[in-house]
């Protein structure tokens, strides 16, 4: 019997769930806090905690010890403002998990040696494990790049396999605590292109967080700092075929770039610059808000100026790229969009004024998938079968997308009951089977809230058995 599609309203009641109630908006933020701008980044996430999910302050960093079993110690950065308790202490009871970052700063090839190496790794665990339940943190975030921008290609083969055990061995030392583990991570376009060392597919049973780092996509040379909406949207497609969309943060550009593109006389300046974006009208002199336009691919404010260095015998054009408030907040749609959970900003705190108001809309809202396209669809793949017999239960979701999931519910008592939950493939599809248990049962499936498909529930499909 194959079940057309169709939105059907909830005619039965399902047990364990109650009538909807007023809710607070959905913690859709996260983002990192850097430790030269601990004053302002804490504001900003104390202004607006309760959109938040997580956050993680830059506060530590792993450096090369031979003293230490792994030949690593982590170390403590040095903040703008206070003590990592004295912030500590500000930052927690607000609702949102605290995982502090922490970065690499070992040199190319040293972190990429402890992970291969059984005992280091172990003992890298083990002084994690030490700083997260030493300091009560609520997980950490590892924001290990070197791989991806030290570490030469050739090495990327060997690397791969012991970074996910390595993944694997601290998510279970951290989980047995109670603990969450986030990894910070540029992008993947498949398995096998983009940085596949991080091999999102491998560490997606272990973490909590994959936030992707979807910046920088112009760094060189000058261009949208957060790339082509169609690029952003490419990435998170192969992230949602490989990991749950629940696990995944598209990362965020708060900041923008400014570049010489000519000069004359030919090479007399060369440095690049770094805006905040809540800076778009004031960082360029003489460039107000006004002089910038927006790049519909990438949705980013950029403009082209003239100045001079020198006392003027350098005559500099420049290039400068700003993702602001409007970018940000329609990456975050882009998010919503693909169920993931949420968005993280580098950085928190550099954010234009107008955000907060725009997030908070989207936060207290349903997700912007848009209402007319939602169902789920379901159908057995026979109708009548043995009496304890599996039958596969196959369908899909509208607007089909990757990592929603769906669960099997069964008539029962006049009530509807949860069997078991999966989740859609990157196309929206899905599979999961029944047992018979009686003559006739009746099943539905029902897409979980969240990610626009709360309300929505396939047709019953009947299983008889001979």
């Amino acid at each position: 019997m194959i079940a057309a599609f169709a939105l059907v309203a909830v005619a039965l009641p399902i047990a364990g769930v109650g009538a909807a109630s007023a809710a607070p908006p959905r913690r859709i933020v996260s983002g990192w806090l850097p430790y030269w701008t601990t004053g302002a980044s804490n504001a900003s996430f104390l202004a607006n905690a309760d959109l938040f999910s997580d956050i993680s302050p830059f506060w530590h960093d792993l450096v090369k010890n031979s003293g230490t079993a792994s030949g690593a110690a982590i170390a403590n950065n040095s903040l703008s403002s206070g003590s990592i308790g004295s912030n500590l202490a500000v930052l927690k009871g607000k609702g949102a998990k605290i995982l502090p970052s922490i970065t690499d700063g070992t040199g190319a090839g040293v972190v990429a040696a402890i992970v291969k190496n059984p005992a280091r790794r172990a003992a890298l665990v083990g002084q994690i494990m030490t700083l997260v339940n030493g300091n009560g943190y609520d997980g950490i975030d590892l924001d290990f790049e070197k791989f991806a921008f030290s570490d030469a290609r050739s090495t990327w083969a060997t690397t791969r396999p012991a970074w996910v055990q390595f993944v694997a061995d601290l998510a279970k030392a951290l989980h047995a605590s109670g603990k969450q583990l986030a990894l910070a991570v540029p992008p993947m376009y498949s398995d096998t292109t983009g940085y596949w060392v991080y091999d999102f597919r491998g560490v997606a049973p272990y973490v909590d967080r994959l936030r992707i780092m979807a910046y920088d996509y112009s760094y060189g040379s000058a261009g949208p700092v957060g790339g082509p909406m169609s690029w952003v949207e490419s990435v998170i497609k192969y992230a949602v075929s490989v990991v749950p969309a629940s696990k995944v943060v598209l990362g965020s550009p708060t900041y923008g770039r400014d570049w010489v593109t000519a000069t004359n006389p030919a090479g007399c300046a060369s440095a690049q610059k770094v805006y905040d974006s809540r800076d778009m009208g004031t960082a360029i002199p003489n460039v107000p808000v006004s002089s910038w336009v927006r790049d519909p691919a990438s949705l980013e404010m950029h403009v082209t100026y003239k100045t001079t260095t020198n006392g003027g015998a350098c005559k500099v054009t420049r290039s400068a790229w700003m993702a602001d408030s409007y970018t940000t907040v329609e990456r975050a749609k882009l998010a919503d969009r693909y169920g993931l959970a949420g968005t993280g900003n580098w950085t928190i705190g550099a954010e234009d004024a107008s955000y907060w108001p725009a997030m908070r809309s989207l936060a207290g809202g349903v997700p912007v998938t848009p209402k007319k396209a939602q169902a789920v669809s379901a159908v057995l793949s026979k109708s009548v079968v043995r009496r304890g017999g599996k039958v596969r239960i196959r369908g899909s979701v509208a607007p089909g997308r990757g990592g929603v999931a769906v669960t099997l519910l069964r008539f029962k008592g006049g009530k509807w009951y949860a069997i078991r939950t999966t989740r859609t493939n990157a196309a929206g599809f899905y599979s999961t089977w029944a047992v018979t248990v009686s003559k006739i049962a009746n099943y539905r499936v029902k897409a979980a809230a969240g990610g626009g498909y709360s309300r929505a529930l396939s047709p019953i499909v009947v299983l008889r058995t001979k």
